[in-house]
């Protein structure tokens, strides 16, 4: 690609927002971790929104901006080192600084975000003006301490940033010159989604191992089922996109989301338990008051069935002393309880918080955000006004022009009552999508995203090229086969480890590729290929040439049946799509440690390539073989930030020889 002069550029067409003050800069030093750079940290007077910038040496920078979008709702301008760390050596290398916000308001344990609670009271804030306002300020810093203002601006955020990535370059045009969303939200289909998705949640939560075990073995996971209300929810969640392989990730960790109602559709709940053609018409809800007559800590043997929604590897990093529920009396518990809500603090400073677990006497309620807990002797009252009329709403908000809708409709028309005709107060995350803006994106999405299925990517890209007359300039879509909505790490667990991929790699490359695109007009490679199902599930296409995209594809070969003492071998054909770069990696677990300890030995690095491996299982058993590999467009091995994963697995049943 080529670097532009560093010559003075002209702002962009866009005034200073009124509704930021001044800003100002309270931190300014040199640091060496995680790379050497200059740190700044500011804000704007008479607001929230505070900001951080991180400056590579002054020779080092080509005149090049990256603005990274945290995820979820902000609210925080910090990020975990590893991550910095690989955001900053690809900026660094495209000659480029880094800037980041909290978006628009400051998250704290009283203030998490979940539901509204201190969100800007002016979403748009959130949306787009916030990360708009600290571009314009960051373009004059730049040219003020790095000698002139970016020419070029790229945008990089997932999930919610990857909404609001979605935003900035269709509400601000001409602020950025490109973005790259990853796994993200679609406003269009997520509340939809989300009901279904806490509804399925509740109603399979004693069946999830079952159902993965049914999806391993390649058999029908409906036949593990006992209900026809189990039948029904995973069907409903199979048929908005749910990808068939990431049931293992079914969690009850996110019945929270019941808290939102009150701000996407604050009539809704009313109407839900009092309108004809809502299924709370004539009932009510659950209301009942105990007392804590004890705190349960992550260190007890009660905690056990508490933390239980949560990944395995974040149930290792509670510490002890982890209030993670509570002992009640006075009240009679059940599993109906799941997502009752409960008021907790000071009066004047009430924090709400959910039940997400019910077991013996105990209810859970444990989450990462510190937020206040119950003391012995209070009274608590669990509600379930909000849940229960949550898991219907996606009922009422239908569009039967949407495929993943079409289910809740019959002859082009909702079965049940609709709720008011304008979508834009559901648009919480960011502006909803139009499909229109001027640059380019490469977006990046996760085929087995629990979270925001690949439907939600297809949904948006779709939309830009019924507008667009010539899509191909404008944008790529990447799904990456065997990814969840966040990067796999042994942090998360030997088993999260095992199924699913890193994918922030690809993310990172697709920045590359981006830069070079527009502003070299080099294509980056083509859109991953694939079909939607019946139920909407995201079906990728079996081969590297057909599949284009970026990943590399690998089919791993080997006995699903031995016998102790046994040397088997397995082997793994790997290949790079056309113009993605060369296999660099291959790495394998066979012990279910998730480790992957055994490295494959390559002798240089090439598109295609085919390992093998070869074990002697000493125990009876059934064990996953699972292979991870690893390529890299310029097949440079020892580049770890920008590689681009896969893996595959294969079950082998061990029996005894004798």
């Amino acid at each position: 690609m080529t670097d532009q002069e560093l010559t003075a550029v002209p702002d962009a067409p866009h005034q200073d927002d009124p509704a930021f003050g001044p800003a100002f800069i309270d931190v300014d030093e040199w640091r060496e971790s995680p790379i050497p750079h200059r740190y700044l940290h500011g804000g704007f007077e008479g607001t929230e929104t505070r900001f951080v910038m991180y400056l590579p040496e002054r020779g080092a920078y080509l005149g090049r901006m990256v603005q990274e979008l945290a995820g979820g709702v902000g609210g925080l301008e910090a990020y975990p080192p590893a991550y910095l760390e690989k955001l900053l050596r690809t900026a660094f290398d495209l000659g480029a600084f880094v800037v980041a916000s909290n978006q628009g308001w400051m998250l704290t344990p009283e203030r998490p975000g979940v539901g509204g609670p201190g969100l800007p009271d002016d979403l748009t804030i959130l949306s787009h003006r916030a990360s708009a306002q600290t571009a314009r300020h960051a373009k004059t810093v730049a040219a003020e301490l790095l000698g002139a203002r970016p020419h070029h601006s790229y945008l990089i955020g997932g999930s919610g940033g990857g909404a609001r990535s979605v935003s900035g370059m269709e509400q601000v045009p001409g602020m950025w010159d490109g973005a790259v969303p990853i796994v993200m939200v679609n406003q269009h289909l997520a509340w939809h989604y989300w009901s279904l998705w806490i509804r399925a949640e509740v109603a399979l939560r004693h069946k999830k191992e079952q159902i993965t075990a049914a999806v391993d073995a390649g058999s029908d996971p409906f036949t593990v089922l006992d209900t026809d209300e189990q039948r029904q929810a995973l069907s409903d969640l199979y048929r908005v996109g749910y990808p068939q392989g990431a049931e293992t990730l079914l969690s009850l960790a996110a019945s929270d989301w019941a808290n939102w109602t009150p701000l996407i559709d604050p009539e809704y709940a009313k109407d839900f338990w009092n309108l004809p053609g809502y299924a709370g018409e004539g009932k009510e809800p659950y209301r009942a008051t105990g007392t804590v007559t004890g705190l349960v800590r992550a260190s007890d043997p009660e905690a056990r069935a508490l933390i239980e929604p949560l990944p395995e590897g974040l149930r290792e990093l509670l510490p002890p002393d982890r209030v993670v529920g509570a002992r009640l009396s006075g009240l009679e518990l059940s599993d109906d309880l799941i997502g009752c809500r409960f008021t907790v603090g000071e009066p004047g400073h009430e924090v709400l918080r959910v039940c997400t677990v019910v077991a013996g006497g105990c209810i859970g309620f444990v989450d990462f955000n510190a937020r206040p807990t119950p003391q012995v002797g209070d009274q608590i009252t669990l509600d379930s006004t909000l849940e229960q009329a949550w898991s219907h709403y996606h009922r009422h908000i239908v569009d039967p022009e949407r495929p993943t809708m079409r289910h809740w409709a019959s002859n082009g028309r909702p079965i049940w009552p609709q709720r008011a005709a304008d979508a834009e107060h559901r648009a919480v995350l960011c502006a909803l999508p139009t499909g229109r803006f001027e640059g380019k994106m490469i977006v990046v999405q996760s085929a087995l995203d629990h979270l925001c299925p690949p439907v939600f990517a297809h949904d948006y890209v779709e939309t830009v090229r019924a507008r667009c007359a010539n899509d191909d300039d404008q944008i790529r879509l990447w799904i990456l086969d065997n990814a969840m909505h966040g990067d796999a790490s042994p942090e998360l667990g030997r088993e999260i480890n095992l199924r699913f991929i890193r994918f922030l790699g690809t993310a990172l490359q697709a920045l590359d590729d981006l830069v070079a695109w527009v502003e070299d007009d080099v294509k980056p490679p083509a859109d991953t290929s694939y079909e939607l199902d019946a139920w909407n599930r995201t079906l990728l296409a079996p081969t590297a040439a057909q599949r284009g995209g970026v990943q590399p594809l690998v089919a791993l070969d080997g006995p699903t049946e031995t016998r102790i003492g046994v040397t088997v071998r397995f082997t793994a054909h790997i290949e790079v799509p056309p113009g993605a770069g060369s296999v660099v990696a291959a790495a394998w677990d066979v012990d279910g440690s998730g480790r992957f300890e055994q490295t494959a030995h390559l002798k240089e690095p090439a598109p295609t390539l085919t390992t093998e491996f070869e074990h002697c299982f000493t125990e009876a058993g059934t064990y996953v073989v699972v292979v991870r590999v690893a390529s890299h467009r310029q097949g440079d091995p020892s580049d770890s930030v920008r590689a681009v994963e896969n893996l595959a697995r294969l079950q082998v049943r061990v029996i005894d020889g004798s």
